[in-house]
């Protein structure tokens, strides 16, 4: 036990997020994730950015697929589909039927996500919100043990913060960072930037 078997499919990785009312699946957004690789676990989750563009083609595509799925299955609320896109075409790696990672770079104070997942659940009508420009997430994580967590002056931006005084071993998550920029390209660098620029608080003395 503890181990499982997946095989491996070239090409870039793309998640749909969408709100489901059991018949028709409207897409929220779409999204790229990239890993933060850790001994013994090399595709360890490390971001993931809302991409301002998707070819219409191929969103009205994936729309008309998850609707056929969302159908089939009865989901409802805020669910999530992965794939790998490759020349050949799109591969479905899995559905989430629940709010995923990327959640919080696709909330909305106009349109609360949360919100339109109660009204989908519920059986209300729904509204999908509207972007401008993009935004990223990342988590930091300790690439080495840390016997007590330093305090930290947390800056906006970040989330999920490790307490003060707390045990960590190497590769534990530390918090979670946000950024938003006008292209994904430029959110994603900014969101990076800002993981490296934070480490310097429990990367230096504190083991």
């Amino acid at each position: 036990m503890g181990h499982y078997f997946q095989r491996f499919v070239e090409g870039k990785n793309l998640s749909a997020l969408f709100l489901a009312d059991a018949t028709t699946a409207h897409i929220v957004g779409f999204s790229r994730q990239w890993p933060s690789p850790h001994p013994g676990a090399p595709f360890r989750y490390g971001g993931a950015v809302r991409l301002r563009r998707y070819d219409r083609g191929r969103a009205s595509q994936i729309e008309t697929w998850l609707s056929a799925m969302t159908q089939r299955a009865g989901l409802v609320g805020l669910c999530s589909a992965d794939f790998i896109e490759a020349e050949n075409g799109l591969s479905l790696i899995e559905i989430n039927p629940r709010p995923g990672a990327t959640l919080d770079i696709f909330d909305s104070d106009a349109t609360p996500l949360l919100r339109e997942h109660l009204r989908a659940v519920a059986g209300a009508s729904i509204t999908v919100p509207a972007y401008r420009g993009s935004a990223a997430s990342a988590i930091a994580y300790t690439n080495r043990p840390i016997r007590a967590f330093p305090p930290v002056d947390w800056p906006a931006m970040t989330a999920d913060h490790q307490t003060s005084g707390t045990a960590l071993g190497a590769g534990d998550p530390v918090c979670t960072v946000f950024a938003s920029a006008s292209s994904a390209a430029a959110a994603e660098r900014a969101v990076r930037h800002r993981v490296r620029t934070l480490a310097i608080n429990w990367e230096e003395d504190f083991a």
